[in-house]
Formats: C-alpha cells, structure tokens, sequence
C-alpha cells in the first residue's frame, strides 16, 4: 500500500523506519509499515537475517529459482537494505546516524543485547529524542522470563494457545499464529505512538511480547473463564451447544462449516 489507486502515497509516507528486526515477528510489523508508505531500512549482520535459511531449519524448502529465500524475500518487500557490523565502534556510529534521520527504530532480540552494543532506548534517545523505539520479545520486558529467547511455538504453549482447537481428550495442536499475531500488535502500538508524538510533540518507547500477544488474541475465552470463574473448555464437536454452530464430512469427504449463532437464522 505504498501508493493509493488514485496515485496518492500512503499515510506513513515521509516516516523511515530502521529495521533491526529478524526471523518473523519484527519483520512482518515493519513489513506493515512499509506497505503503508514508509521508508524501511533494513539493518543485517555481516552473516545476513536467520530468516535467509529458516526452511532448513524447520525442514521445509522455501528455496527460490534464484537461490533465494521465498520466506525471507515475502517479510522483506518493499524495504531497503543495509549489513553492518554492530561488535565495532564504526558499526554502532552508523546506527547512531541513522537513528538523527529515523523516526522509529525496531528491534527484536532478547533482553539486554541491544543494551550491550550500546543500541538500547536510552543509548538511541541521545542522538535523537523523539524517536519511537519499538520492541519485540517473547515474554515482556519484565519478570523473571523477559531475557529468555522464544520462538512462535514456544509463546503458543506458554499462553495455552496449543489447546485451543482439538477436542477435550486430544493433544496439542500447533498454530503457528503468534509470530503474525505479535506482529499486528506491534504495528498497532508503534501507529499509536506515532499520533502521539504528532498530537504532544515526543517519541516514547512501545513494547509487545510474543506472549501478550496470544493472551490477547484468546481475549474473548480469557475474560469469560476470569468472571465466571470456569474454565473455557476446548470444543468437542461431537458434543455441541449448538449443532449449527460446528462443522461435518459431507458424503464426498469434504468439510463444511455452519455459523448460525443465532436463532433468527433457524426458528420459523
């Protein structure tokens, strides 16, 4: 969505955007941001994003004609490039550069490491106060799990995510949501501070988990089991409250889906 049908630039047009950001999470929210106008700059270490080679890692070939990677190229559109070594003095100052001339800064590594190359907020808000500076981490910058690494799968069974579909005496199903889901939230908390700096005239530091994420994403589930004090139960559709609200195998072995929560959908 960097340009409208009608040849207008999109609503973040004019905004950059510095990209510290690997693997799926912090690349698909700045992905977002790109689409919608702004200016992304991708920062790579010398050795390139791990998202390059992640079909190896989960056995799947997402290798493209050209040798490229379909996985790394379809988080990575529209966005421009840099590598840099950030274990050097020159390293860092280019950041610090980039930072005079940025409106947002994402990055997604554990706790502390941007702290320790000298890349943290408070290191960034020296050379450039009104920064947005946005975070993304598995578990939240606070507690006892906030430095832990986390992957998609690892925040899905930490927030229960994992039996959420299934039926009650089934195991675990994977997702594979919380990346996408983390993302969207990230986005979402950086356009927020993006009004509020163009609304009180400063930047602000915006922080979203993997975890949180999740939590949030099973909203609905977590507030009725918090004020009825029951717990949710995973759906058994041989069982249902409703039998219009489930799905069946129709004779040719396919599937279909019924959403009739209403009764005006179904009494005369």
């Amino acid at each position: 969505m960097s340009g409208q049908p009608d040849g207008s630039k999109g609503p973040l047009d004019g905004l950059r955007v510095i990209d510290w950001t690997m693997w799926q999470f912090g690349p698909v929210s700045t992905m977002m941001l790109a689409d919608m106008g702004a200016e992304v700059i991708k920062v790579e270490s010398l050795d390139g994003d791990h998202g390059r080679s992640v079909g190896r890692s989960v056995g799947l070939d997402s290798t493209l004609p050209n040798g490229a990677s379909a996985f790394f190229e379809g988080l990575n559109r529209q966005k421009l490039g840099i590598a840099v070594n950030l274990k050097t003095p020159e390293g860092v100052e280019i950041m610090y550069k980039l930072a005079v001339k940025s409106d947002i800064f994402v990055e997604n590594f554990r706790k502390g490491v941007a702290e320790r190359l000298s890349l943290g907020y408070e290191d960034l808000i020296k050379h450039n106060e009104n920064i947005i500076y946005a975070s993304a981490s598995g578990y939240g910058p606070k507690g006892p799990d906030a430095g832990k690494p986390a992957f998609a799968l690892t925040a899905e069974a930490r927030s229960g995510a994992l039996w959420w579909i299934g039926p009650p005496d089934d195991t675990p199903h994977q997702l594979d949501i919380a990346d996408q889901s983390a993302a969207v939230m990230l986005s979402y908390g950086i356009l927020g501070a993006i009004v509020a700096r163009e609304r009180f005239g400063f930047g602000q530091k915006v922080d979203v988990s993997h975890l949180g994420s999740m939590v949030w994403a099973r909203g609905m589930q977590n507030q009725i089991s918090l004020l009825v004090e029951k717990e949710y139960q995973r759906f058994d559709r041989t069982q249902p409250g409703n039998v219009l609200w489930n799905y069946y195998r129709c004779g040719d072995g396919r599937w279909i889906a019924f959403s009739m929560g209403q009764e005006r959908y179904w009494l005369p």
